[in-house]
């Protein structure tokens, strides 16, 4: 698809803060920030074979802050991601490109979806893992999508889901699912559950992902949050990952 001229130098601008924007916040997540690790998620990314991996979109940072380790700094594994066909899709691919993540693109449309989720099924077929997006690409936030499932179901790739979140952190109120910027030295979050079994009447496979991911939430606030201090955790960058 082609852009405006406008369009095209924003979307190079993108990538260009991006990238120093990786480097200075890797940085702090994997050397001056403390990581608090609940769940199997870990241990799964050091095992061979591909997985699904779903998350909300206020997420992102905190949950690429980790995954990094995994696919740009360290190269163990491969992560794919959906991105649209529109404008909003292409910055989305320029901006997380650095991060050493592979897109598959489609439309938020019924066609265009199916051939997302078929440009995954590829992508796990070959080895790669997939990262999706579970609320989006439009609100409510913190509603599960179809897709993880589907795309569980019809693979037989196990589905996990993870909430990743951090103190402190502000929220970008102007985004609808207000995205998650950690600050420096934080403290992180990382909780994660699965696999999930997709099996059985979809709605209820859906429902069930979606409480699951729901219930990290609440393990993750109570981790960080109600509590005057969070204490102890790990730094990435003095362990092997």
């Amino acid at each position: 698809m082609r852009y405006s001229l406008g369009k095209r130098l924003l979307a190079y601008a993108a990538g260009g803060f991006s990238a120093g924007f990786f480097g200075m916040t890797v940085r702090h997540a994997r050397h001056d920030s403390r990581w608090h690790l609940h769940g199997p998620l870990d241990d799964v990314l050091r095992a061979d074979g591909p997985l699904i991996l779903a998350a909300w979109h206020q997420d992102v940072l905190p949950l690429f802050h980790y995954l990094v380790t995994y696919t740009k700094l360290e190269k163990r594994r491969r992560f794919a991601m959906l991105a649209s066909r529109s404008f909003d899709g292409e910055l989305t691919e320029r901006f997380l490109r650095p991060w050493g993540l592979r897109f598959v693109r489609g439309s938020a449309g019924k066609a265009g979806g199916h051939a997302a989720l078929r440009g995954l099924q590829r992508a796990l077929e070959a080895g790669d893992s997939a990262l999706i997006i579970a609320d989006g690409p439009q609100p409510p936030p913190y509603v599960m999508r179809a897709g993880p499932v589907y795309l569980a179901r019809d693979t037989g790739v196990p589905l996990y889901v993870v909430r990743a979140w951090a103190r402190p952190q502000f929220l970008l109120a102007g985004t609808w699912f207000r995205m998650a910027v950690p600050l420096p030295r934080a403290h992180y979050a990382l909780c994660s559950a699965g696999p999930i079994d997709p099996g059985g009447d979809f709605e209820e496979a859906r429902l069930r992902a979606e409480r699951t991911l729901n219930g990290l939430c609440e393990a993750a606030d109570a981790l960080l949050y109600l509590r005057p201090s969070v204490r102890g955790g790990i730094r990435l960058g003095a362990r092997d990952v």
